[in-house]
């Protein structure tokens, strides 16, 4: 059975809607994607990638229209949708680090269906907006599917 795939135009949407793009995060498109060619070389021939936030080579995080793959604190993430159970705000790491405005978080915490918990990192404001409400959107759309 072929994996469940989201329509890349509403998580676009959500994306500008609720933040949108900053210094290291940009839509893919034709005229950028040779900025990401290491993250690019990661997507299926059948998928394509939607949003980047890359700061450098050990923090990225990318969106496509299948899944998320990261590198956060040196640790890497491959997570496809479906597997998206819950997305939060990674309180407990951002707290830590004295963070204590929203405006200046950029972390998020995502959680996949076997309870598994990764902390990716974003960037902060519009971008993190952005991001967190397309995430919320996979995630909530996944809890919908499995009622």
């Amino acid at each position: 059975m072929k994996q469940k795939t989201y329509n890349s135009s509403i998580l676009l949407s959500i994306f500008k809607r609720k933040g949108g793009e900053g210094f290291w995060t940009k839509l893919i498109n034709e005229e950028n994607k040779y900025n990401y060619y290491n993250e690019l070389a990661l997507v299926a021939k059948d998928e394509n990638a939607l949003v980047c936030f890359k700061e450098d080579e050990l923090n990225w995080l990318l969106i496509t229209t299948d899944g998320i793959c990261a590198v956060s604190f040196g640790e890497k993430i491959f997570m496809p949708f479906t597997e998206l159970a819950d997305v939060s705000l990674a309180m407990k790491e951002e707290f830590k680090d004295s963070i204590v405005s929203k405006e200046d978080f950029t972390r998020l915490a995502l959680t996949n269906m076997n309870g598994n918990r990764y902390v990716v990192k974003i960037e902060k404001g519009e971008p993190f907006q952005g991001i967190y409400q397309m995430l919320h959107h996979i995630a909530s759309s996944n809890k919908s599917l499995s009622k």
